[in-house]
């Protein structure tokens, strides 16, 4: 059975990959799929077979988050912040429902139509089984010796109109500088960040800085490791921020919040996994995350994840 990946790149046509999943290291040309901490990064070697879609479906459905569990988890981040542990943490949750994967061809379809500036992809392997998303954050984007990323983070309803908060512009400064940083210390050259500015994601709008910088001589796989997961998936200082989700999250975020897109030998196109979910035969198991700092309130974060799944939501739940 082959494994297969359907995507939609922001502006451009949709294409289908099949082939075999095997380790990444450092071949020049595929689609690229890794989890949250970049172990074992895979990437698809295609075949010549024009196979029919077979979905792989994973049998281990993991458990979905309770609202107690979530401010459980949220107060002992609290305590940790309050000690100078961490600055800041980024703590996910799992919302599951039942699901009908025969329309699953047809979301993704949808998906594309709505999220026209997301990278929209389906990706169903025998490792990780089937997932479908639209992110719209780009971890890295190059074209030669020129690349590009962005610093994305903080979350609001797109109709809100109210003005961003001081522990918003707090939550997606980090991102810049730690992006910044880690570039600076790379040795790449002709670093650039934009002016902080307000961006539409679907449902949802952000803050955002747009990077540019050369490099020649680093290894696209050097720099995926150096700059993820960034603070806007994990939290600051990095280390002690994964630490801590590992302990206190219940669940493997396996796809969620890792690498995925393409890679060749002149350019790549790859995106933090976000707004993505994992379809089992008779469920879909929704990823969301909300970053906590001190001057985070529980409740908001927990309504900022419900706004989060709603970008699949209102695709998955609309038949």
């Amino acid at each position: 059975m082959s494994d297969f990946v359907k995507y939609r790149l922001p502006g451009k046509s949709i294409v289908r990959v099949s082939g075999q999943f095997q380790p990444w290291n450092g071949q020049k040309e595929g689609f690229l799929v890794a989890d949250f901490l970049v172990r074992q990064p895979l990437i698809l070697v295609p075949n010549s077979l024009n196979e029919p879609i077979e979905f792989q479906f994973s049998t281990k459905i993991p458990q979905q988050t309770s609202y107690e569990e979530y401010m459980d988890q949220a107060h002992r981040i609290h305590q940790e912040i309050g000690a100078g542990f961490c600055e800041k943490v980024v703590l996910s949750r799992i919302k599951s429902l039942a699901y009908d994967p025969n329309f699953l061809l047809t979301d993704f379809e949808r998906l594309c139509e709505c999220y026209p500036s997301a990278f929209v992809y389906m990706v169903s392997s025998e490792k990780y089984g089937t997932w479908i998303g639209a992110t719209p954050e780009l971890l890295l984007q190059n074209k030669g010796t020129h690349y590009q990323t962005v610093a994305l983070a903080a979350t609001k309803k797109k109709e809100d109109a109210t003005d961003w908060t001081d522990k918003e512009y707090f939550e997606q400064g980090v991102v810049n500088e730690f992006i910044l940083e880690r570039l600076h210390a790379l040795g790449c050259e002709n670093i650039k960040s934009s002016n902080r500015h307000e961006v539409q994601a679907g449902p949802l709008k952000h803050l955002r800085n747009d990077i540019t910088f050369e490099s020649a001589a680093i290894p696209l796989e050097r720099l995926v490791q150096s700059l993820h997961p960034t603070p806007a998936v994990s939290g600051l200082p990095q280390e002690k921020a994964v630490a801590l989700i590992q302990h206190l999250e219940q669940h493997d975020r396996s796809l969620y919040a890792g690498v995925i897109g393409l890679v060749d030998e002149q350019s790549s196109s790859l995106f933090v996994n976000l707004r993505c979910a994992q379809v089992f035969e008779h469920a879909v198991c929704l990823y969301v995350g909300g970053g906590h700092t001190e001057a985070s309130d529980a409740n908001a974060e927990w309504e900022e994840t419900e706004n989060k799944a709603k970008t699949l939501l209102n695709i998955l739940q609309n038949h």
